[in-house]
């Protein structure tokens, strides 16, 4: 047996390929990053998994694959490559895609973002090589194969600087759009998604903001997106930019936007009535020194206003450091991902469910304390039918090994479970989680 000192090393310093916080919106200090010591746990020896290698699920009985990047080039060559990973809920096994070939990228680079669309269209976007990447996947074996005219290039991105928060890239609900934050710039672009995944820049793009958007966020029906205003550094926000998205694409400011809620992250559920919010305030991060235990729930007027629900904000056990909203028809669970205090450990998943009024309450068992020791982690992803939460967690080991893992949580009535192997990821990256066709 191993111990494990739970530590997330690159959270809040140089970590654009965590997808969550790295340094400040426009001065970056190495030094903000999280180092956990002194909480440890017993399990089996994390190893490396190399995207090539032979996996314990076949990809022919897959119920969902994993995409991640890689940005290692330590193995001789001068790329970096997306990793790819099944997992099969009937036969309760997880692993890397079998016979898996993994397609190349730049190297030392964790990405911008990565999305899915459609369940059939995989992207990401790299600042070092100011592109975007696409690939189609083939529903029964996970294969990629790059769209084409891929890769696109993005000069854009180049404004990264190597940073980026866990929501920069996100695609509308219908998944014909893709929308890219560019916080330096005070942006958004743009791209429509064509026949066979082809990207086209919007007409109009790149669309001006008010501010650096960090986050962004589409209601559930995708008729506004909402771009936020906040820091890296201290993980927080302080307001709130909504635009009506055209039926092309185009981005039209919603009238009284700016919204005055410090929000750092906010998702949509899917009736498109609400936008469920957290602050980011904790006393983990080292900065406010104070935890804001609650989720926040905003209504959504018919022109895209936004307001808090009556009883909002809705107290938690935990101050959320990300939340993960299910987006299938009948979801109303949402999720939520967090550090103790001390800065020395992950907390127990928090769940809740939102009623049709935008009113939270607590899934039964939630803080999920019983889950494995690899199942906490800082930010979650659902899959599309909304029946697997995926827990991404980055931390130091006892030999001083940074080890970053995806662990699949099974998703029942509000309750998870945790059936499956966590996958290992070799390096950290932004990552995407689909369901098979």
């Amino acid at each position: 047996m191993k111990k494990w000192v739970r530590a997330v090393q690159v959270l809040l310093a140089a970590t654009a390929a965590l997808g969550l916080t790295n340094c400040g919106k426009y001065n970056c200090n190495s030094d903000d990053g999280f180092s956990f010591s002194g909480s440890t746990c017993t399990t089996g020896s994390p190893s490396s998994i190399s995207s090539s290698g032979s996996g314990s699920s076949g990809s022919s009985s897959a119920s969902a694959f994993v995409f991640a990047i890689d940005s290692d080039a330590s193995s001789g060559t001068s790329n970096g490559a997306i990793a790819g990973y099944s997992i099969d809920g009937s036969s309760a096994t997880s692993g890397p895609i079998s016979g898996f070939t993994a397609p190349s990228v730049p190297a030392n680079d964790g990405g911008v973002g990565m999305v899915i669309a459609q369940k059939q269209f995989l992207y990401a976007g790299f600042g070092t090589a100011e592109q975007i990447y696409g690939w189609t996947i083939d529903s029964s074996s996970g294969a990629l194969t790059a769209i084409s005219g891929s890769p696109y290039a993005a000069s854009f991105l180049n404004a990264f600087g190597g940073q980026a928060a866990q929501d920069v890239m996100i695609t509308n609900p219908a998944g014909n759009l893709i929308f890219i934050a560019l916080p330096l710039r005070d942006e958004i672009y743009a791209y429509s998604i064509g026949s066979g995944g082809a990207l086209t820049p919007v007409a109009g793009t790149p669309f001006a903001v008010p501010f650096g958007p960090i986050n962004l966020a589409i209601d559930g029906t995708g008729k506004y997106l909402y771009a936020v205003d906040g820091n890296f550094a201290t993980h927080t926000g302080t307001e709130i930019e909504a635009y009506s998205i055209g039926s092309s694409g185009a981005l039209t400011p919603v009238t009284g936007s700016p919204f005055v809620y410090p929000m750092w992250q906010l998702a949509g559920e899917p009736t498109g009535k609400f936008l469920i919010g957290t602050s980011g305030n904790s006393a983990a991060s080292g900065y406010s020194g104070v935890d804001d235990d609650n989720l926040y729930v905003f209504s959504i007027s018919s022109t895209g206003a936004i307001a808090p629900v009556s009883g909002s904000p809705f107290k938690t056990v935990y101050s959320p450091f990300s939340i993960a909203v299910s987006q299938n028809s009948g979801g109303n669970l949402i999720y939520s991902f967090s550090f103790n205090d001390s800065a020395t450990a992950f907390n127990a998943v928090e769940g809740y469910q939102i009623s049709s009024t935008g009113t939270l309450s607590a899934d039964a068992g939630s803080p999920f304390t019983g889950l494995g020791v690899d199942a906490g982690g800082s930010w979650g992803q659902f899959d599309q039918s909304g029946s697997l939460l995926m827990s991404y967690a980055v931390y130091v080991n006892d030999t001083n090994e940074t080890v970053t893992q995806i662990s699949p949580l099974s998703v029942a009535g509000g309750a998870l479970t945790q059936t499956l192997s966590a996958l290992d990821l070799t390096t950290p990256g932004f990552w995407a989680v689909t369901d098979t066709q």
